[in-house]
């Protein structure tokens, strides 16, 4: 019938699940549901099919539902049994459905959230991973006198004044609606809510471009206490440490500020990918040694200092290293510790947070974050003044010294972070190699001891772009030590896409052969053919499951191309 009247989107036959239902009723549901599934899709005759994922309120039925359904070739795969949820505001299973689920539908189709249509749920939704929603709230709500907003819903018959204006209700107040008709006051209400629905989701589309999206979400998690406290849950259900897919997909290079409140948690996702991208590649530099009064290593931390950190701290870091060499300078950030070396990234120093907001300044936070980085046996302390220190008297000599070095620690931190290379080995290359500087004496390109430019930082979000050069420099490296050396993911395009890429043009779906696992967004990569020879370099927009499983759209965008001799 659906295909007779010209649907766009048709769905099957599925039995609906109820929260409230029996765990033999759910997975009697989920089982049916995937029995019908080929007969569904025969009778849509080629009509796009939904395939609803059921499952009630139990997590391993829900992941089954997905196994069965994905064994069948749906168009999109809607999250059903959901509805009830959202009417009774038991958001914290509804998020906890959706994001146990997500990773394990194929990424090149589409989940659909069913019935899900109050705009206050957007952000969330699609934070998660959600892509497409459908729902009747619009009309629903209006038929109830009930107006939808980004943060709850209001009652007509309250209002003095409205509290968000849309085009339907410009020019007329609400006392005049409510004496309208019955039908006229509905079809009034229902284009407002519908325009505020359209106004949020545009909202979420701009956040997705920016990289907002979970400060979006978490904004609108200050709307409701149910849904506050879903937050939390979705926020703060893993182990610190504990590695999932959500925090992978999220991008390590970003720019633009980042909005931290006082109850703001540090494992977002987005900011939690940087964090743990930061422990796991970052270790702490070699000790200099220009002036031979190198001590023992201590750990100084930097608080209440307020980025540029280059300018708060820096002179006193300098005059710190010449008086010792062996110190480790760290600042105390509301995200964690941060070595001085990276003092310029995004989000550390993007953050625009409350200054009263000392947490970050705490021991015991700053002791658990030097365990992160396996400095938990370290001797530290904390310096809160960013004066000048008493025994850094008659020392200019070294200056140029403990500047060349800390230019270099920066470079070889970024590649570390930012493409993935190994530190001793990037470390030799380094050493003594003279950065190009900027008129604001940063490093403007990093060299290597022969000259090569392989890298420049980007002053806007203190992140690293790769050149052609430092790809092949990259690509050339020993293969004696894989594990040592990984670097940036590598990616096999066909023979098609070769003389494109080799042009500078993109790589799109579909022309992907294979890729490294530890290929993520936003991160560099190297481009092979199938010959294995390098011919370009990018910027993935995807992980390793993605770059092979869609089969439309940009994979990788490329900065350059290596032309054909």
């Amino acid at each position: 019938f659906q295909h007779q009247i010209g649907v766009d989107i048709a769905t099957m036959l599925d039995v609906f699940t109820r929260p409230d239902m029996t765990t033999e009723e759910w997975k009697s549901g989920v089982e049916e549901t995937a029995e019908r599934a080929s007969e569904a899709i025969e009778s849509a005759s080629g009509t796009l099919l939904n395939g609803p994922i059921q499952g009630g309120l139990d997590i391993g039925l829900r992941k089954k539902s997905v196994q069965l359904m994905s064994e069948h070739p749906f168009s999109v795969h809607p999250i059903g049994g959901i509805v009830p949820l959202m009417e009774e505001q038991r958001y914290e299973e509804l998020f906890q459905i959706i994001s146990s689920i997500r990773r394990d539908i194929p990424p090149e189709r589409p989940v659909h959230m069913f019935g899900c249509g109050h705009p206050m749920l957007f952000p969330f939704a699609i934070a998660l991973g959600v892509d497409l929603f459908d729902s009747a709230a619009y009309v629903l709500f209006a038929r109830d006198d009930r107006l939808l907003t980004p943060v709850g819903t209001v009652h007509l018959e309250k209002l003095q004044d409205w509290t968000h204006v849309t085009p339907s209700l410009f020019g007329i107040t609400p006392e005049e609606v409510r004496a309208l008709g019955d039908e006229e006051k509905c079809a009034l209400l229902s284009r407002a809510n519908l325009e505020v629905t359209l106004a949020e989701i545009a909202r979420c589309r701009q956040a997705i471009k920016e990289g907002r999206i979970w400060e979006l979400a978490e904004l609108r998690s200050h709307c409701n206490p149910d849904l506050r406290l879903a937050w939390e849950s979705v926020i703060t259900e893993r182990k610190s440490e504990e590695k999932t897919p959500l925090v992978d997909l999220q991008n390590l290079q970003r720019s633009g500020g980042i909005r931290f409140m006082a109850d703001s948690v540090i494992s977002r996702p987005d900011l939690e990918k940087v964090r743990q991208t930061l422990a796991e590649r970052w270790k702490a530099p070699p000790v200099p040694g220009w002036n031979g009064k190198g001590k023992r290593r201590k750990i100084v931390v930097f608080t209440n200092a307020e980025p540029p950190w280059r300018m708060s701290v820096g002179e006193v870091v300098k005059r710190m290293l010449i008086v010792n060499p062996a110190i480790l300078p760290m600042i105390a950030t509301p995200m964690g510790l941060l070595p001085y070396s990276l003092e310029d990234i995004n989000p550390f120093a993007h953050l625009s947070y409350m200054r009263s907001d000392s947490r970050h300044n705490d021991e015991i936070f700053i002791q658990s974050e030097l365990e992160r980085f396996g400095l938990g046996k370290s001797s530290w302390e904390i310096h809160e003044s960013c004066t000048t220190h008493q025994e850094l008297i008659d020392e200019d000599e070294y200056i140029h010294d403990v500047e060349q070095w800390i230019h270099q620690w920066s470079a070889v931190d970024k590649l570390a972070l930012f493409a993935n290379l190994d530190y001793g080995f990037t470390w030799e290359e380094i050493t003594g190699a003279k950065m190009v500087m900027s008129r604001t004496r940063r490093v403007k390109n990093i060299l290597t001891k022969e000259g090569v430019h392989i890298a420049s930082p980007r002053l806007t979000d203190g992140g690293l772009s790769i050149t052609l050069d430092g790809a092949k420099w990259i690509n050339n490296l020993p293969k004696s030590k894989p594990k040592q050396l990984s670097g940036p993911a590598k990616v096999v395009v066909n023979n098609d896409a070769e003389p494109f890429v080799r042009q500078g043009r993109s790589v799109f779906h579909g022309f992907c052969i294979t890729s490294d696992q530890h290929l993520y967004p936003s991160e560099p990569c190297l481009i092979l053919n199938e010959s294995g020879d390098l011919i370009g370099h990018g910027v993935s927009r995807v992980d390793a499951e993605e770059l092979l499983s869609l089969q439309k759209g940009i994979a990788i965008k490329v900065r350059d191309g290596l032309k054909n001799e």
